[in-house]
């Protein structure tokens, strides 16, 4: 007979406290979650009552004062007839305001003096409030009434009380003024809610200050106990603006103490103690189960021992038959009994290993399988009466590793125990009937007799193929590009960590070189994402074969690739394989039907010239990359020490850019374009320009390509054209301008899809018609994508905007090319207008320009005009307009202003001539 089968500890220790220990943690996470959001719209509820509440206080405080200015409007039919003597009207009201301290008539005496005349409730005498501010603010009090700046009770000691003054003039007379003397401390408790007032223990804090002139504090309240909790302090403060007379008080009002509860009051804490209560009540299910479980088992165990047992019995019952001769039928009985009871558990144990998920082989101690179940059928591929019978190690593992699974000292067929272990663990490679080889978990304990001898051994085997495969995907993606499968920047810290690590043992080089695809952008916006993912494949194909062996290359993020060449010498040199690197990349690409070419810029460091770690090299080796580019581009160019001074001056100057943009330093200059033949304006360009609170001005050729690269060029374009609208319809409002405005488009600008947005919005929001708007483009930018290009010039023209191309003649563009686009004019660029006059070669050009435009109903206008020699030129060759320094240098929207209304009158004055 065979025992059953003894599982191991640690499937054991899964099976019976895992689900124990996964269900109350779930439980527990769901609560605490659901606790942590409950709070959270609690706090929100409460900061919403809180901002309510405070501003019925501010509103109570207004009115109450509103009531004695109007108070103070009415006192003069309230007017004391002599001086300390109260008006009969006077008690009432009184009566209503308690703060009001005295009520009397102040005079303007000989030589600028004050005299005072009180009412009660207070006996006269002279006024605590300054006599200088007194006199400096009754000649401006006119008919209505004034607030006094708050001053200091006499006699009131280190308690800071104070009041007010409101002054109000006597109808008839110039020098008499009634006045209400007015606590603070008294306005501030009756001008709250009645049902919220500052004594006892406030739910607010209010403090008051007058910010007309300075701020100086009009009331403070002492902060409650408990005011400063950390309830309290997340709703923050309330704070409001009130206007009394000529006077500006700011109230704040703060919260009091925080009124506390029990924890089953709120929302948040029944869901907390239902969860921890419902969390118990799962560990006392789990724990009845679990004990029901342990008790099944038991039992299992003692009728597997009573077999055993009763097996034992049988076998003294046959050794006795001969001495027993009387008893054999009933010892034959028994025996009857027994082999009845040995098939039931016979069938037992095979329901048992059928309906067991993992493949379950036993093996006899020589290791020849005797047993397997379905499991293991499936598994390995062999029907049981292919393996039964046969050697363990021949079948089930490799050829190579058979040797090793020798049934030789603790060695079996399945896997080698240690010395003394009665069961044993351990993942390795096992063979299936077809030869493939699969990742098994195999589990095998020892199966010994009633005697303690080894009968077999028991083995329980699982595929984990998903395992495997899932954690060397997980060690992949940690290390590894996604795209491209090339080394990321984790594990390219670590390589070079290593590299430099063997380089300063053996004293040799190494190289690092930042490599960037240029205007990869321009791929992405027009040929899509995908073919963008697939130019950074094979580009990273080309870098990986373009480098030795032991080389590295990684892609640290979006187009950038960075590639480390170790144990450098004479024979491998880092500009040598960086402009090997270019020209592999600079060969033509085939994407998506269609041929592109693309090139690429390359810094590179030195170790340990350039850095002696691996951040150090990377970092000095994209600024050289970016010097390359600023450079322009297609070129490797070395790190020096001066470029780490420039490179932070550039951030510094980006950073600066960015604070500028949001403190509004930048600032439209306007530059007329004029007539070459009449001298008359026919139109102006919008220049931008930083000026820098120190006055200085940041140039535009060194903040615009800036705002190029960081992307701050579109919203910046966004505001010019905002601004250069809102100032043309200004002019056009006033009649001083009928001229067109320009206004240069970035390549940015004219690739974001938002553009014809962002000019609609702007036309909308100023009013401007939208022939008023001319657009410049350069012709680097119209000719870069001609098809993009035309589909956003036509929309444009639809819009009814004039069209402009910019810088004409750098671009090395045909003009039988560009008549292609609905252009309106040319202008050309000021390289080829400065030595017209000396230069015929210039001059030859800038003729040709000017005659094929006109050919085709082209407008022209001349950039850099700044002699009269050049205009001279120009006019003879019929050239249509004119920009420069000799007609005008860009002026602020001022300025501009001021020249247009002046060319206005001047046409006037012609006008009125004829």
């Amino acid at each position: 007979m065979t025992s059953s089968p003894t599982p191991s500890r640690v499937f054991a220790a899964l099976r019976r406290h895992g689900l124990a220990l996964l269900v109350p943690c779930s439980i527990l996470a769901i609560t605490f979650g659901g606790y942590r959001d409950n709070l959270q719209k609690e706090e929100a509820s409460r900061l919403l009552l809180f901002q309510a509440q405070a501003r019925v206080q501010v509103n109570h405080l207004r009115e109450r004062a509103g009531s004695l200015l109007q108070l103070a409007e009415k006192l003069h039919t309230l007017r004391p007839e002599s001086t300390g003597k109260r008006p009969d009207g006077l008690g009432p009201v009184l009566a209503q305001h308690p703060e009001i301290l005295r009520v009397g008539v102040l005079r303007s005496g000989p030589g600028g003096s004050l005299i005072t005349d009180s009412a009660e409730p207070s006996p006269s005498g002279p006024l605590p409030a300054s006599a200088a501010s007194l006199r400096d603010a009754l000649p401006a009090l006119g008919g209505k009434p004034m607030l006094s700046a708050p001053y200091a009770l006499p006699g009131d000691g280190a308690q800071g009380r104070q009041a007010v003054l409101i002054l109000s003039p006597l109808p008839g007379t110039r020098r008499e003024f009634a006045f209400i003397e007015v606590g603070t401390e008294p306005l501030l408790r009756h001008g709250v809610a009645p049902d919220e007032g500052l004594s006892g223990a406030p739910r607010f804090v209010v403090d008051v200050l007058d910010t007309t002139d300075a701020p100086r504090p009009v009331f403070t309240s002492a902060a409650a106990p408990g005011s400063h909790d950390s309830t309290t302090k997340s709703l923050g403060a309330y704070a409001e603006g009130i206007t009394l007379a000529q006077r500006h008080w700011l109230v704040i009002v703060s919260p009091g103490a925080a009124a506390t509860g029990a924890l089953l009051d709120s929302g948040s804490g029944r869901w907390l103690v239902g969860g921890l209560l419902l969390t118990l009540l799962a560990i006392a299910i789990q724990h009845t189960v679990q004990s029901r479980a342990d008790a099944v088992r038991r039992q299992v165990d003692e009728k597997t021992q009573a077999l055993a047992e009763a097996n034992d019995a049988l076998g003294r019952y046959i050794g006795a038959l001969a001495d027993a001769n009387r008893r054999l039928a009933s010892e034959v009985d028994e025996h009857a009994r027994a082999e009845s009871q040995l098939r039931e558990t016979t069938s037992l144990q095979r329901a048992i290993l059928d309906c067991a998920e993992y493949a379950v082989i036993y093996t006899d101690a020589k290791g020849t399988i005797r047993v397997i179940n379905p499991a293991a059928e499936r598994l390995f591929g062999y029907r049981a009466d292919e393996l039964i019978d046969k050697a363990t190690p021949q079948i089930l593992h490799p050829d190579e590793h058979a040797p090793r699974w020798t049934l030789e000292g603790s060695t079996i067929g399945l896997i080698s125990l240690p010395p003394g272990a009665e069961s044993h663990s351990a993942e390795f490679d096992m063979r299936r009937r077809d030869g493939s080889l699969f990742p098994a978990s195999l589990s095998v304990s020892i199966v010994r007799d009633t005697l303690g001898q080894i009968r077999g051994y028991l083995g329980i085997i699982a595929d984990i193929t998903q395992r495997v495969d899932a954690e060397s995907r997980i060690r992949h993606l940690a290390h590894y590009d996604n795209l491209t499968s090339l080394p990321n920047r984790s594990l390219l810290n670590r390589h070079l960590a290593d590299v430099l690590s063997a380089a300063r043992a053996r004293h040799r080089r190494v190289a690092v070189l930042v490599t960037d695809l240029d205007h990869f952008k321009y791929v992405n916006d027009t040929l899509g994402h995908l073919a963008g993912d697939q130019l950074l494949l094979a580009v990273a194909q080309r870098l990986r074969t373009g480098v030795r062996d032991g080389d590295l290359v990684a892609r640290t993020g979006g187009d950038e690739f960075v590639i480390v060449l170790a144990d450098l010498d004479e024979t491998y040199l880092p500009e040598e394989a960086g402009e090997r690197l270019i020209a592999s990349v600079a060969r033509p690409f085939e994407l998506a039907g269609h041929q592109l070419t693309v090139t690429m810029s390359v810094g590179i460091a030195l170790y340990p010239h350039d850095g002696v770690d691996g951040d150090t090299l990377v970092k000095n080796a994209d600024a050289a990359m970016y010097l390359a580019k600023e450079r322009g581009r297609n070129q490797a160019r070395f790190f020096d020490h001066g470029l780490s001074r420039r490179y932070s001056e550039r951030l510094e100057l980006e950073g600066r850019l960015r604070q500028a943009v949001e403190a509004r330093q930048l600032a439209l200059y306007y530059q007329p374009q004029v007539d070459t033949l009449s001298g008359e304006l026919i139109g102006m360009e919008a220049l931008i320009r930083w000026c820098q609170p120190d006055g200085s001005m940041v140039p535009p050729d060194k903040f615009i390509p800036i705002a190029e690269e960081c992307g701050l060029i579109v919203p910046i374009g966004a505001w010019v054209l905002r601004e250069a609208c809102r100032q043309q319809q200004a002019w056009l409002q006033e009649g001083i301008s009928r001229v067109p405005v320009g206004v240069n488009l970035s390549a940015r600008q004219f690739d974001d899809t938002t553009l014809l947005a962002t000019i609609q919005a702007a036309l909308a929001e100023s009013g401007l018609p939208p022939a008023y708007l001319d657009l410049e483009l350069t012709e680097s930018l119209v000719m870069g994508n001609p098809e993009h290009t035309r589909q956003v010039l036509a929309e444009c023209k639809q819009l009814g905007l004039q069209l402009s191309v910019d810088d004409f003649g750098t671009g090395y563009s045909s003009l039988s090319y560009l008549k292609r686009f609905p252009i309106d004019r040319l202008k050309i660029d000021r390289s080829f207008i400065a030595d017209i006059v000396t230069e015929p070669d210039d001059a030859a050009i800038a003729q040709t320009i000017i005659a094929m435009a006109h050919t085709l109903r082209l407008e022209v206008i001349a950039e850099g005009v700044e002699t009269e020699a050049q205009l001279a030129l120009l006019r003879r060759w019929r050239c249509d307009a004119y920009q420069g320094y000799l007609c005008s240098r860009p002026l602020p929207a001022d300025e501009m202003t001021k020249l247009l209304r002046q060319l206005r009158a001047t046409r006037q004055v012609a006008l009125a001539n004829i």
